[in-house]
């Protein structure tokens, strides 16, 4: 009886781990998505000083959220996005505004992959 004790809350734990990783990278990655709408927006919008903010928020956000995605995703997975976004600053210039598209979207590609590499088990 034991057994099966034991075998019912490791399942339940199980789950639970699991339910809380898909909810956890699910909510980070469309908020990095939805930010990145925003930056993309500002920058056709020539919004320069706001699209400075919001690529800042952008990085801040992703930076306090990448070591719970690493819990659930390939750590270089999670890195190799971060280094993407930590690009978008230096082209955040009314002179780059084709080059911040650019590297907007590979950033989008690398947390699309992202999102995908954990969620694709569910």
């Amino acid at each position: 009886m034991s057994r099966v004790k034991i075998a019912i809350v490791l399942l339940f734990s199980i789950l639970l781990i699991s339910t809380a990783g898909y909810h956890s990278v699910a909510r980070i990655t469309d908020r990095v998505q939805s930010l990145m709408d925003t930056a993309q927006q500002q920058n056709q919008g020539g919004e320069f000083p706001a699209l400075i903010r919001t690529v800042d928020e952008l990085e801040d956000y992703y930076t306090s959220r990448e070591w719970l995605l690493s819990l659930f995703v390939r750590h270089d997975y999670a890195m190799n996005a971060l280094s993407s976004l930590h690009a978008l600053q230096s082209y955040a210039s009314r002179q780059e505004t084709v080059e911040f598209d650019a590297e907007l979207a590979r950033a989008r590609a690398q947390v699309t992959a992202l999102r995908h590499l954990f969620l694709r088990l569910f």
